[in-house]
């Protein structure tokens, strides 16, 4: 069986998608933690990647070798799932901590699970994206 770990890079088979989902075979980033990779529910929480440089600013760039990649990537904070472990084909590589550091503080944003006042006192303000790119 595959053991995932968080931070790696996988090829997935993603076949069998409805509407607007991505199909065909993948590359994906565990975001799970490994304790929930490991456990009974045989699944791993994913986001996934592509070549394409769109300007959005959820997505975390990833230079080669990183990852496995062979040209610069662009990690899709946005795209959130959870997938069977059977549906990884092979591991291409690991991410480097700043990149998961990035995801991280992404996905809290996009999850609503950011402390705002942490960050921005106990005024309520709307995060612009501007400031999202620079976390």
């Amino acid at each position: 069986m595959k053991q995932p770990h968080r931070g790696e890079v996988w090829l997935v088979d993603l076949d069998a998608a409805r509407g607007h989902e991505q199909a065909g075979k993948r590359r994906r980033l565990v975001v799970s933690i490994d304790l929930f990779n490991r456990g009974p529910a045989e699944l791993v929480v994913m986001v996934s990647m592509t070549s394409r440089a769109k300007g959005i600013p959820w997505h975390v760039p990833v230079h080669p070798p990183q990852g496995g990649v062979q040209q610069i990537s662009f990690i899709k904070c946005e795209d959130v799932r959870s997938v069977a472990k059977e549906r990884l084909s092979v591991r291409l590589g690991a991410v480097s901590v700043e990149a998961m550091a990035a995801v991280g503080n992404r996905l809290r944003i996009l999850l609503g699970l950011w402390r705002y006042k942490r960050y921005f006192g106990r005024r309520r303000i709307s995060l612009p994206l501007t400031r999202v790119q620079r976390l």
